[in-house]
C-alpha cells in the first residue's frame, strides 16, 4: 500500500475542492432545453452562443449565465423544389429567456396564441403524379409550387395556415381534383400534422 507525501496532500486537496465547485458552478447555471415538435427542421439561435438545426423531434440544450436575460429565436427550414422555391409558408418564433428559472423547457410548436399552421402528409395512391392546393375555395388558397410523385408516403409539402374550415385539394395532368375538407379539427397539437391518403378513386 503507497501513500502521497504529505506535501502533495494539501495540494491535491485544493484540486479536488476546485473541481468540485466547478462543478456545482456549471450545475447551478440555469440552462434551457428547445425540442422540435414540427414535422420539418427549424433553425435554433439562442443569445449569441448557438446557432444550430434541430431535425423533426430533436433537441437540443444550452447552458446560460446565471441572472443573464436572452432570447432564442427559431425559424423553419422550408423545403424547396428541384428549381429551389420554397414550399409552404414561413413560420418562426421568438421566446423571452430569464436566468431566475433553473431549466426552461421549450416546445416549438403548430400553435400559438389564436395562430396555428398545420402540415398535410400526402401520400398517393393515385398512379399519377397531382399538383396541390391548400385551402381552395377559401380567402387564403395557396398553390403549393410542389408536385407530388406517385407513390408518395406522408410526403410532407409546408406549412399552412389553418382554419376550421381548411382544405387540402389535389389535381392531376387532365383536372382531375380530389378535396379533403374541414381539416381544423383533424391536425396534431403539437406537430399540426395531418395525414392524408388519395386512392385511385377519388380522381373525379
Amino acid at each position: 500500500m503507497s501513500f502521497l507525501p504529505r506535501r502533495f496532500l494539501l495540494p491535491v486537496s485544493l484540486l479536488v475542492v476546485a473541481g468540485a465547485f466547478l462543478l456545482w458552478r456549471l450545475s447551478a447555471r440555469p440552462s434551457v432545453s428547445v425540442t422540435n415538435g414540427l414535422v420539418l427542421p427549424v433553425r435554433v439561435r439562442i443569445d449569441a452562443g448557438l446557432d444550430t438545426t434541430l431535425a423533426p423531434g430533436g433537441s437540443v440544450e444550452w447552458r446560460r449565465s446565471r441572472g443573464s436575460v436572452g432570447t432564442m429565436d427559431w425559424e423553419l427550414v422550408r423545403a424547396r423544389t428541384r428549381a429551389g422555391m420554397p414550399v409552404g409558408e414561413p413560420m418562426s418564433g421568438t421566446a423571452l429567456l430569464t436566468g431566475e428559472a433553473r431549466r426552461l423547457v421549450h416546445v416549438i410548436r403548430a400553435r400559438r396564441g389564436d395562430s396555428a399552421w398545420f402540415a398535410p402528409l400526402i401520400t398517393n395512391e393515385t398512379g399519377v403524379a397531382l399538383g396541390v392546393r391548400i385551402n381552395a375555395g377559401l380567402a387564403g388558397a395557396v398553390d403549393c409550387p410542389c408536385e407530388v410523385p406517385p407513390g408518395a408516403r406522408r410526403l410532407p409539402v409546408g406549412y399552412y395556415r389553418l382554419y376550421r374550415n381548411s382544405t387540402v385539394e389535389v389535381r392531376d395532368a387532365e383536372g382531375r381534383r380530389a378535396t379533403f375538407r374541414d381539416l381544423g379539427g383533424e391536425a396534431d397539437a403539437r406537430s399540426g400534422a395531418v395525414g392524408l391518403r388519395f386512392g385511385p378513386g377519388d380522381l373525379r
